[in-house]
């Protein structure tokens, strides 16, 4: 039964980002950006539990007071520039250490798409639980920029299209291509066997969940935090 899985959310937050400092508990609008992801996790009618994977004290802190555990401090190895799914797995294999029982599914979540809800990460793990074929899902949002239109830039500043084929027709309508989409950042669930034999959050059969673009907002530069405030601002989105 959907009830008795062991559902589990992961939120990825080390201390040492690169392009804005301590970027995961940088305010946005009145409140550290972590937050945002937090309280839309605690919101979440599938996950049992909400842990925060960290190195760095004052995120540790803060994830707290906003409700996530904090049960251990994320190892030095794995604070650095690594891939996610071994820092899901460390968080799996203490969470199963701890219970005495397996996770059935793991959910990777990043602060860094603040605007996900709770409704956004239900959506995603329920793509996954309604096909018992599918190993994993993500959210993602629409591809606008399309890889039809996209050119290779040469030497002599000349320039070749990406995909085969010529700039005509129904090519340069936008409206007669397939729709594409892309992952936002926001969450990913992937079945516990999947992430420990083919180590990787995303397998090669997946669902996906589309968000809308308001809320699929992915905090990397510092013109995005900027952005990202003026949708709060706005009334775009509301805290």
């Amino acid at each position: 039964m959907e009830n008795d899985l062991n559902i589990v959310g992961i939120i990825h937050a080390r201390g040492g980002s690169k392009r804005i400092p301590l970027k995961n508990i940088k305010l946005l609008g009145e409140e550290p950006l972590i937050a945002y992801l937090i309280k839309a996790a605690l919101a979440s009618r599938h996950l049992r539990r909400v842990i925060v994977s960290t190195d760095h004290d004052e995120i540790r802190s803060i994830s707290r007071r906003y409700g996530a555990e904090v049960p251990f401090t994320r190892p030095a190895h794995l604070a650095e520039d690594c891939p996610s799914e071994w820092v899901s797995r460390h968080a799996v294999e203490f969470i199963e250490s701890q219970e005495g029982r397996p996770v059935d599914i793991a959910v990777t979540m990043q602060p860094t798409t603040p605007f996900c809800t709770g409704a956004d990460i239900d959506a995603c793990i329920e793509v996954l639980l309604a096909d018992k074929e599918l190993k994993s899902s993500f959210t993602a949002k629409t591809v606008t920029e399309r890889p039809e239109w996209m050119f290779r830039r040469r030497e002599n500043q000349r320039a070749e299209l990406l995909l085969a084929g010529a700039m005509k027709g129904e090519r340069g309508i936008f409206q007669s291509l397939s729709e594409l989409v892309i992952p936002n950042g926001a969450v990913y669930a992937t079945r516990r066997d999947t992430l420990f034999d083919e180590g990787v959050i995303i397998a090669d059969k997946t669902g996906v969940s589309v968000m809308p673009a308001e809320r699929s907002v992915d905090i990397d530069e510092p013109i995005d935090f900027l952005f990202a405030e003026f949708l709060l601002t706005k009334g775009v989105i509301h805290e």
